[in-house]
């Protein structure tokens, strides 16, 4: 298991970063922590979706089966 700090400098400019920021106050990048985030929400989004369209295609399956 990897224990990861928090990231104390932006990776792109090597500015300060404030105590659980998300953007670099100088740059306006994301921070890896909010990378991470953004990649966690997009992947619940598309299972989402995709739990959606069997739904849909699974009542359509059985409505045109009766």
């Amino acid at each position: 298991m990897v224990v990861q700090s928090e990231q104390t400098n932006c990776d792109r400019c090597q500015a300060e970063l404030q105590p659980g920021a998300a953007y670099c106050d100088r740059c306006g990048t994301r921070t890896r922590k909010a990378r991470a985030n953004v990649r966690l929400a997009i992947r619940v989004e598309f299972l989402l979706l995709g739990l959606m369209i069997l739904l849909i295609f699974g009542f359509s399956f059985v409505f045109l089966k009766q």
